[in-house]
């Protein structure tokens, strides 16, 4: 079997593709059909989540980050994948948080992909929604906001903070100058130089973009 995975999924503006195996029992897909149009779809793809056409998503749980092997799979397979914006959902815990610096590079600095950490399922889907929104939003203008929610704002905010060296303070910061993460990613450094300083921005970008 070829081990790139080519993926060929129209994701209709403003709703999500979610894999069938999250179809039943997961407190993520329940928040996610509250908010957003989901669409399931069955599939042998490592991809858990479509927010965008470009965009694919894989989840993390923390038994997975304990266990330390099935997810460089799971995360090799997402970076093979053809035309898709690689990005890692994990469950940040305090039980997984002493593996999460192993995983930091093996998926960022390794593979390229952007992580994203978050302490639980609820959070997760807040910040799929955020994704959704952004690439609704981008479709249009990409310094165009959609109109917020606080859960979503929360889920970006927390997200932001938990990336090296950055922090609640200059978080907030970011969110005054930049709508979402989208835009962020965007950003050129000196930008984010001019909103949180030349340290906080080498690390910010580099943490964005996969940079060792």
């Amino acid at each position: 079997m070829n081990s790139t995975q080519t993926c060929n999924v129209s994701v209709p503006t403003g709703h999500i593709i979610v894999n069938s195996r999250w179809q039943n029992g997961h407190e993520l897909t329940t928040q996610l059909q509250a908010s957003i149009p989901v669409h399931f779809e069955s599939s042998s793809s490592v991809i858990d989540f479509h927010p965008a056409s470009n965009s694919g998503v894989i989840y993390l749980f923390e038994s997975d980050v304990i266990e330390g092997h099935a997810y460089k799979r799971r995360a090799a397979r997402l970076r093979k994948a053809n035309q898709i914006r690689g990005v890692v959902l994990v469950e940040k815990t305090h039980m997984s948080a002493q593996y999460f610096q192993s995983l930091q590079k093996f998926c960022v600095s390794d593979l390229g992909l952007n992580l994203i950490p978050v302490s639980n399922q609820n959070e997760a889907a807040s910040f799929l929604i955020q994704m959704v929104y952004a690439e609704s939003s981008l479709q249009k203008n990409p310094f165009l906001t959609t109109a917020k929610s606080p859960s979503k704002d929360m889920a970006l905010l927390n997200t932001l903070s938990s990336i090296p060296g950055v922090g609640e303070t200059k978080a907030r910061a970011l969110l005054d100058k930049f709508p979402n993460i989208l835009v962020l990613c965007q950003t050129s450094q000196q930008e984010l130089t001019e909103v949180v300083g030349k340290a906080s921005s080498v690390k910010l970008y580099n943490f964005l973009h996969g940079n060792s």
